[in-house]
């Protein structure tokens, strides 16, 4: 096992333990939040399957973007919630059973949705579209569906064990993470560095500001509802992200680059959106 081989398995490791101790928290009525409330169920489906990929696909037609970007933003607009996702609606006030219903209720339909998008995609780019069915599936699977199931269901089997246990794994979760993304991030800086220009930065900042303003306006009345579905919108998942690119460009390099472009853009573009969220948490207090 070489040392790129390693690092990934940590990493791995590292997104079941995390969603793992997300589950270890949650109580089995907020994992179905989403099947007591429709008519949010609906527009989070509509937010994010539906409007996102059109987004991506009014910027990669309209857009002079490298190909491989065009590739990385539709990867990225049909992926699913990844399981960091849960720590910034939550400090923002958003709800936890909205959270949690939303990450394994998106990982669930990506499996049907995500093949489904890519071929109505491909009609309108005039372009095959392509995705690893096994790998999307073993991905979602590994990363969000299982170990956040086997959390909930633990947590009503054995309430003591799971409070007990719940912090030390996303302790554990937390370090394994640092220890693996930390090499990646410095190995693909150059990459990163490179992609910039030509409009990609300007493009991937456009995509996630608004899905961020399609997610807050279709949440609904309540602020805690419109904060986590803005987010989610915005916010995917990178590895289902670079299995669907990779798909679709198997010999660029570049790939993983590109989706982590759009991880640092995303996460500079929603401090303002997190900043007016609290300041809006501190008037409603």
């Amino acid at each position: 096992m070489n040392a790129i081989t390693l690092i990934m398995l940590v990493l791995k490791i590292s997104l079941f333990l995390t969603a793992l101790g997300y589950g270890l928290k949650t109580p089995a009525a907020d994992a179905f939040y989403l099947f007591r409330n429709p008519g949010l169920l609906v527009r989070s489906v509509l937010a994010m399957n539906i409007i996102m990929p059109a987004i991506a696909l009014v910027i990669v037609l309209n857009f002079d973007l490298p190909h491989l970007v065009k590739v990385a933003l539709v990867a990225i607009s049909v992926s699913p919630i990844a399981p960091l996702f849960p720590k910034k609606p939550l400090q923002a006030g958003g709800r936890e059973g909205y959270v949690i219903g939303l990450m394994i209720i998106a990982s669930i339909l990506c499996l049907f949705l995500i093949p489904l998008t890519l071929k109505m995609l491909g009609g309108f780019y005039d372009k095959p579209v392509n995705t690893s069915i096994k790998g999307l599936v073993i991905t979602a699977l590994v990363s969000v569906i299982v170990p956040l199931i086997l959390g909930v269901v633990l947590r009503y089997f054995a309430s003591v064990l799971s409070g007990k246990i719940a912090h030390p794994v996303a302790r554990i979760a937390q370090i394994l993470l640092l220890v693996s993304a930390l090499p990646i991030l410095v190995k693909m800086f150059p990459a990163i560095i490179h992609l910039i220009g030509n409009g990609t930065v300007l493009a991937i900042a456009a995509f996630s500001v608004t899905g961020m303003l399609a997610g807050h306006f279709l949440g609904g009345p309540y602020q805690e509802n419109r904060s986590v579905l803005a987010l989610a919108s915005a916010s995917r998942h990178p590895a289902i992200a670079f299995s669907v690119a990779s798909a679709n460009m198997p010999d660029h390099k570049l790939v993983p680059a590109a989706i982590l472009l759009y991880l640092l853009i995303n996460a500079i573009v929603s401090i303002p959106y997190l900043k007016w969220l609290a300041k809006a948490n501190q008037t409603l207090k």
